[in-house]
């Protein structure tokens, strides 16, 4: 049997390894979009790969999580390490989550205009970015060091809203998805 720190490592090297090209990917996707790089033959091959990487990584998210959970010393959160890497690697699922969505609804569209290039690879780059961090704030917590300790980032820090300010994005957020799935309703009824 796998102990739960094992398995933790495997699934976290995953998701690092995964998000890791999928961010190399999506910049290279920005670059040749807007024409920095040259080579427009390469476009659908860094698309498929960024959005599949993003995809595998996403799926071996979860996997991380709870392996993690498990195989934190103590009960749970008891750490604010932890509890910032739960809200960052909660961040890049839903960064990760809406990047698929988004080019599973609107397919090479998204790649049409710069405004859509831009905001797509950027919705990309942020999930990447918070599963780094993710996994930086990890290496503070198990070992005392991280990569990105130049940095001298606050793990140690949580950073809490006050419970309206919680509320109001959680509505937010509500009507959102409410006025999107309507929307998409509204579409598909159309066609």
């Amino acid at each position: 049997m796998i102990s739960p720190e094992t398995f933790h490592v495997v699934s976290t090297e995953l998701v690092v390894g995964a998000f890791s090209v999928a961010g190399l990917s999506f910049t290279l996707c920005l670059l040749l979009h807007l024409g920095i790089l040259k080579q427009p033959s390469w476009s659908p091959v860094f698309d498929h790969v960024a959005h599949f990487t993003l995809a595998f990584g996403l799926a071996a998210t979860p996997f991380a999580i709870l392996s993690g959970l498990s195989s934190a010393p103590g009960e749970g959160l008891n750490s604010p390490i932890l509890v910032n890497k739960m809200f960052l690697s909660m961040t890049g699922f839903g960064f990760a989550l809406g990047c698929l969505i988004t080019r599973w609804r609107l397919g090479n569209n998204v790649w049409s205009t710069t405004k859509s290039t831009t905001l797509h690879s950027a919705s990309g780059l942020a999930a990447v970015g918070s599963m780094l961090l993710t996994a930086s704030a990890g290496g503070t917590f198990a070992r005392g060091e991280s990569l990105l300790d130049i940095l001298h980032l606050p793990y140690e820090n949580v950073l809490l809203f006050p419970m309206i300010v919680s509320a109001t994005a959680l509505l937010l957020g509500i009507s959102m998805l409410v006025l999107s799935w309507k929307r998409m309703n509204a579409l598909s009824s159309v066609h």
